[in-house]
């Protein structure tokens, strides 16, 4: 296979789902809210020993996820045109993540981390998200179409 044409490809598929992209706000989010699902589920799964304990008490990752969605709710609201936009949206993507990752334990007001609700809520998160940052236009240009007929 030629090199060239594999290099062509990498190129295209980065500017048609990364450049193109980077310039909403959702894209952000979903590049805060994805690794940070991603990575916390892995170490949940892999080690459910490793966490914080403050005074003997267990510190959940979802009460961490309040805290910066609240911290970037603050800044968003006190800031009148914030600059770090990008950074915001990140951040705000983190926090659903870790918050959202444990949605199933205060729902509930149980221990158990491998509820079903949680996986079900970021499976429907990451769902929106990935509609919001990629099918948008999509949707936007149908809708045109269709009020024209």
């Amino acid at each position: 296979m030629n090199t060239a044409l594999i290099g062509r490809a990498f190129s295209l598929a980065y500017r048609e789902l990364v450049k193109e992209r980077s310039r909403q706000m959702p894209f952000w989010v979903l590049l805060g809210f994805l690794p940070t699902f991603i990575i916390e589920r892995f170490l949940v799964h892999h080690y459910p020993s490793l966490f914080i304990k403050v005074h003997g008490l267990h510190v959940h990752h979802f009460t961490w996820g309040v805290f910066v969605l609240a911290s970037v709710g603050f800044i968003s609201i006190v800031a009148q045109n914030p600059p770090a936009r990008r950074w915001l949206a990140l951040f705000y993507g983190v926090g659903v993540a870790l918050a959202f990752d444990e949605f199933g334990m205060w729902l509930r007001l149980t221990n158990e981390y491998n509820l079903d609700s949680s996986e079900d809520v970021m499976v429907g998160i990451l769902v929106f998200l990935v509609i919001a940052v990629y099918f948008t236009g999509l949707l936007r240009r149908a809708f045109r179409i269709m009020r024209r007929l």
